[in-house]
């Protein structure tokens, strides 16, 4: 009887937060008639979660008749947590409420030759800065994003076509270690799918997103969720052994970390392309990033023509695969193949158009840069709000003495 009681009770709990966090604000009698139980035992569990300091009272309801009811809220400030996303371009962390409110943001942006541990203790080093505004105490939780193809069931980095000192890195343990409370991760690609979804796509349940930077991945949603896979390769995109010109020996005998077809056609390829063709143009070899490139490809027309005839077919092949296959609502590009621009897009299109009979939208994404950090935010918050509504006083527990 005790354990029944203290289990409803605990579902109680979980049920009015979740009612705060989805309303606002609630009174105690509202609250009564959407869960209905009664009111004393409403305000019972209310009063004990009040000195928890889980939920707060406001002010009284304005109104001439009766007794004035007094609103509920939920404390979205009583924890906060850590978003964090690595990529093989930057570090981004924020702080978040228990709304998934960022309340601090950083970003780094990261030199090519940067080595693994590096990049660690840089994370790290940013983690602390942007936490010491903030009650120490009061980290929950840390939602990352790995840079490199990792295991699910091991948490061990697997493959990393460029910086191959990630191979056998464990993230999850490491920021552990170092923070002492719970640590979530997933590939940067598929948060960034997650983030893409939540902010920009929210009523769609099937879609791809492709990421096209120094490397190639991608995310897949299935009836709403992000799926993983047998052991979180599902959008390994990458390992398509895919190009417009295929070279069997060269696939069979290629380094296993690096994709065959993000090998031909993701941005260092592209830089690749682009200063062979410079030199044997004999042109001033001005760029030293892909904004560079990008500019040279919308003002020089044998960039355009020599970026186009490598690139588009081969890109096509990749997503018109994973369209067959999928059968999604939308594909979403991002990456920094998007700062090709407009024409680039539509050139795309059309190439996927005429190798496939399905003609699914095609865009580029609305957040850019941002689709990691939202994904790291969102997929955090679930994990955060899983663990209040089934179990609140003892997540609340997390930091009490």
């Amino acid at each position: 009887m005790k354990y029944n009681q203290k289990f409803l009770k605990s579902q109680n709990q979980g049920k009015i937060i979740e009612l705060l966090k989805k309303h606002e604000a609630r009174s105690r009698a509202q609250l009564s008639k959407d869960l209905g139980i009664s009111r004393s035992t409403v305000s019972e569990i209310i009063n004990e979660m009040i000195k928890w300091n889980i939920i707060y009272e406001g002010e009284k309801v304005i109104g001439n008749l009766g007794k004035r009811p007094t609103l509920l809220y939920f404390n979205k400030d009583f924890y906060y947590f850590i978003a964090l996303v690595i990529t093989p371009e930057s570090i981004k962390v924020a702080v978040c409420n228990l709304n998934g409110e960022i309340l601090k943001e950083k970003k780094i942006t990261l030199p090519e030759d940067i080595s693994a541990k590096d990049i660690i203790e840089l994370s790290m080093k940013n983690i602390d800065e942007i936490v010491s505004h903030f009650d120490r105490d009061k980290m929950c939780l840390i939602s990352a994003g790995s840079p490199e193809t990792f295991n699910v069931k091991t948490g061990v980095i697997k493959f990393a076509p460029y910086d191959r000192d990630w191979v056998g890195v464990d993230l999850r343990s490491i920021f552990k270690e170092q923070y002492g409370v719970d640590v979530i991760v997933k590939l940067h690609i598929k948060l960034e799918t997650l983030g893409e979804q939540w902010k920009s796509y929210n009523n769609i349940s099937n879609m791809i997103y492709l990421a096209v930077g120094r490397g190639v991945g991608a995310g897949v949603i299935i009836d709403g969720e992000v799926r993983e896979g047998n052991n979180g390769y599902l959008g390994e995109i990458a390992f398509l052994p895919i190009s417009e010109k295929m070279d069997y020996n060269e696939l069979k005998k290629g380094d296993k970390n690096l994709g065959y077809f993000e090998s031909k056609c993701d941005t260092k390829y592209i830089g690749k392309l682009v200063k062979e063709y410079c030199k044997k143009k004999g042109m001033k070899n001005g760029f030293n990033d892909f904004d560079s490139i990008a500019q040279l490809y919308k003002e020089n027309t044998g960039i355009k023509e020599l970026i186009n005839k490598n690139i588009l077919r081969t890109l096509a092949l990749g997503i018109a695969s994973t369209i067959v296959m999928l059968d999604p609502e939308i594909v979403v590009l991002n990456g920094e193949i998007v700062k090709l621009g407009a024409d680039f897009l539509n050139l795309l299109k059309k190439e996927i158009y005429d190798i496939t009979p399905y003609r699914r939208k095609i865009v580029f994404s609305k957040l850019e840069d941002k689709s990691g950090i939202y994904g790291a935010i969102i997929n955090g918050l679930n994990v955060i709000e899983k663990s209040i509504f089934e179990n609140a006083e003892s997540f609340y527990s997390i930091n009490r003495e």
